[in-house]
């Protein structure tokens, strides 16, 4: 339980960060979030010791008219890779800001352990969104694997990074 919640007061912190950026852009020039595809740094959550650090590829297709996206993420570290598809319900918040939940499977597709964990398992992705201007946008989200560990722990990852949409 103390795991979960410093997983909420990042994910907290992330949103209030990333939301902050939305100052910087030109409000003539942004919108929603839309399709993107971007990379950047992965974290394994606080439930492990010590904490593990990756890289992640991230991708977004929106569907138009629905609040529906199809979602990807590979998620690198030195001890292995997992591949998330989600398909997530999207929120608009604001004029250029969107945050989502996820919902999918983590597959771990090499290594002996990703940073979701060392078996595949159902996965929950809540997430943050924010248009910069119309090409650029950031992201932040967690990977929340369902028995990702056979041990039974969590292999929660957290991931934040840069996008381009399209």
């Amino acid at each position: 339980m103390k795991s979960l919640t410093k997983i909420y007061l990042g994910a907290a912190i992330a949103t209030s960060i990333l939301t902050s950026f939305s100052a910087i852009a030109n409000a003539e020039t942004v919108s929603q979030p839309g399709s993107y595809v971007g990379a950047g740094l992965s974290l394994q959550s606080f439930a492990t010791q010590p904490s593990n650090v990756g890289a992640n590829l991230a991708g977004r297709y929106k569907f138009e008219g629905v609040p529906i996206s199809a979602r990807s993420s590979v998620i690198f570290s030195s001890d292995g890779t997992s591949v998330v598809p989600t398909l997530s319900y999207d929120l608009p918040v604001g004029d250029r800001t969107n945050v989502y939940l996820g919902a999918g499977a983590s597959f771990k597709v090499g290594g002996s352990n990703s940073l979701t964990g060392d078996q595949t398992a159902f996965a929950l992705q809540p997430g943050v969104e924010v248009s910069l201007n119309d090409r650029i946008l950031l992201y932040s989200n967690a990977v929340i694997p369902f028995n990702g560990q056979t041990n039974g722990s969590a292999g929660t990852s957290l991931q934040a990074g840069v996008g381009v949409q399209f």
